[in-house]
């Protein structure tokens, strides 16, 4: 009879210590899931830096700001509708053209310390800002992209790649984040 009891009680102990199968995700449903969390992370950083520029009253309104708006609603459209990669790549170019409008007024992005400058700090920026433009043409051109968003911020990019080589390159990288958002890689 003791030997009776003591069954149910060391069952009820094993089924209580396994644990329960959590359910299998195939590779492709963990890149997808991560890829929406990538993309949700770039919406919310160009949401941030769009209402922080909002925040500031700009001396130097620049045309293409709007641009940055416009490609924030197209990666919203694009993230309700699981188009994760053109949501993430077109999220980081608005967020992008937020910084150049924060550069282009003299606001410091990120954490302001203080730096010893160097001298050929500004050499420096001119170079990437060239190489980067220079980039973005070759790929417009490559790719036969007609999307006159694009071209907008090639022209403006050049237009301030002498005197505002930093803002050339965030205009520049944008372009280059759009492109890749329309061709899917």
């Amino acid at each position: 009879m003791k030997q009776l009891l003591w069954i149910p009680l060391v069952l009820g102990l094993a089924l209580a210590q396994t644990p329960i199968p959590t359910p299998v995700q195939s590779p492709a449903q963990r890149s997808e899931q991560r890829l929406a969390q990538k993309a949700t992370q770039e919406m919310a950083k160009a949401q941030a830096a769009k209402s922080y520029l909002q925040g500031l009253r700009l001396g130097n309104t620049p045309a293409w700001l709007s641009q940055g708006d416009a490609l924030l609603t197209k990666a919203q459209s694009d993230l309700q509708a699981q188009r994760y990669f053109a949501a993430k790549e077109r999220a980081d170019a608005a967020k992008k053209i937020y910084e150049a409008a924060l550069i282009l007024n003299g606001q410091p992005l990120g954490r302001t310390t203080k730096k010893a400058t160097r001298p050929d700090k500004s050499a420096e920026q001119a170079y990437r800002a060239q190489q980067k433009v220079g980039r973005l043409e070759a790929e417009l051109a490559y790719y036969r992209n007609n999307n006159s968003s694009v071209r907008h911020l090639l022209g403006a990019a050049k237009g301030l790649q002498t005197n505002q080589p930093e803002v050339a390159r965030k205009l520049a990288e944008a372009g280059l984040d759009i492109i890749k958002a329309d061709r899917g890689f």
